[in-house]
């Protein structure tokens, strides 16, 4: 009796699967619906994951930017020094530009809010004296009133 080259193989591989401890089986034509369905559902759970994670390290950032703010306008911190502390907590949430975040500004708002700062005074506050009239200065208003 002849065998066939891919019979030769086939068993080979069989002979070397079983040996790794691996199992060959077949199950009827929705197999790969099973592992599409497995992957999808990964897929969706690790999906839910990263936006869970975003949205706490986004509010673990605003948080911190609205406590260096209320400390900025209950100490009047000079300009410099305002600027730098946001810097620093940008930096350790791993922000690169945080004057394109909406969140700072918001934030900002929050935490002026949270020292007790009337919305009239914001814009005599060095730093928010710059940026009055500008969609920044919006921003902080808007997160000074959702607090």
């Amino acid at each position: 009796m002849r065998i066939s080259l891919i019979t030769a193989m086939f068993l080979l591989f069989s002979v070397f699967s079983l040996l790794s401890g691996c199992s060959i089986s077949y199950s009827g034509g929705k197999s790969s619906d099973s592992i599409s369905a497995s992957l999808d559902s990964i897929s969706d759970s690790s999906s839910s994951d990263d936006d869970e994670e975003a949205e706490s390290t986004a509010n673990a950032y605003g948080e911190d930017i609205a406590a260096a703010t209320k400390r900025y306008a209950l100490y009047q911190a000079e300009r410099e020094q305002f600027m730098q502390a946001i810097s620093n907590i940008a930096r350790n949430h791993g922000i690169a530009d945080w004057e394109q975040k909406k969140l700072t500004y918001t934030a900002m708002g929050r935490g002026l809010k949270q020292a007790g700062i009337n919305e009239q005074v914001i814009g005599e506050l060095a730093y928010f004296s710059s940026l009055a009239g500008s969609d920044d200065y919006s921003l902080v208003l808007a997160g000074y009133h959702q607090s």
